[in-house]
Order: C-alpha cells, then sequence, then structure tokens
C-alpha cells in the first residue's frame, strides 16, 4: 500500500508547467505557485487547478469567484521563486502585472494565460479541485515553457540533457 512518503517519491518524477494562480478580493491581490493546472473541456472551455484548503489564497478564490492561471515562460524563473517562497505582500513585486477580463492579476510576456470565473469547486480530502469557466485566454508565441520535475525547475533543454 502506497503511504503519503511514496506518493511524494512517484510525484517529484512527474514533469509539470509551472503556473501563477491569481485571484483580486476586493482590492488585495493574492496569488500561489502551482503545478496542477488542467485541461477539463474545450466545450465549454474549463480548466482545473489544484488548491490546498490551507493556502492563503482558497478563501479568498472561494470569495471572489474568479482567477487566473498564468503558465510561466523559462524566463520567469524569479516570478516562480518569489510566489513560492517571499512573503505575501512583495510576491507581486516580481513580474509586470496587468488584468483581463474578471480583474485577476495577469502576469505580462506569460506564454498562456486563463483568465477564470469560478464554476465549480470540489473538495477532495486536504485540497478543492477548482474548476474554472475560461473567459479570456492570451498566448505570447514562442516562449519555452518553465518545468518542475525533482523539486527543481527546469527547461525542455535541461530535460533533454
Amino acid at each position: 500500500m502506497t503511504g503519503t512518503v511514496e506518493f511524494r517519491e512517484a510525484m517529484r518524477q512527474v514533469a509539470s508547467g509551472v503556473a501563477i494562480v491569481t485571484t483580486l478580493d476586493g482590492d488585495q491581490r493574492y496569488g500561489i505557485t502551482a503545478t496542477s493546472a488542467a485541461s477539463v473541456s474545450e466545450e465549454p472551455p474549463l480548466i482545473s487547478i489544484g488548491i490546498n484548503k490551507q493556502s492563503w489564497i482558497c478563501d479568498a478564490l472561494m470569495r471572489s469567484g474568479r482567477f487566473c492561471i498564468n503558465i510561466l515562460g523559462a524566463s520567469q524563473l524569479d516570478v516562480a521563486r518569489a510566489f513560492s517562497t517571499s512573503p505575501r505582500e512583495t510576491r507581486f513585486e516580481s513580474g509586470e502585472w496587468t488584468s483581463l477580463t474578471t480583474g485577476a492579476p495577469v502576469l505580462v510576456q506569460a506564454p498562456a494565460v486563463f483568465d477564470c470565473e469560478l464554476f465549480q469547486a470540489i473538495e477532495v480530502k486536504t485540497h478543492f479541485l477548482v474548476i474554472g469557466h475560461i473567459v479570456t485566454t492570451r498566448t505570447e508565441d514562442n516562449v519555452a515553457p518553465l518545468i518542475y520535475r525533482d523539486r527543481k525547475y527546469v527547461t525542455v533543454g535541461e530535460m533533454q540533457a
């Protein structure tokens, strides 16, 4: 039977794109680094993200009902680190930010942006599987993705080496 330690060890081997999940609750911006964004449906356009119920963004996202998944490029490693380790009040000092339809913070020059309204939140033990209805997307061409694997941020080229 697989326990927590074995599960974590196995999941370390799964390469994932890196995203910054953001929301705006009132005039307060919230954001975290995440690696669990996944397509759910094309029609209607839905995307999912796993959010720990204890995360500082969780309550704000549920209250606001809007969020943005900002997929990071290889040159945005500093943003990934800032949103995973910096104090909450300084996270948005890293990167350049704007907004689209929902008002949730959008990272300028992110390879892909999914601006969403909350479609459904499914409670799954310690997390919510948050499903967003995508209302706006934006993409940047020719931007290599940032990838997270085995507790390290890497690029596609580094994975091939």
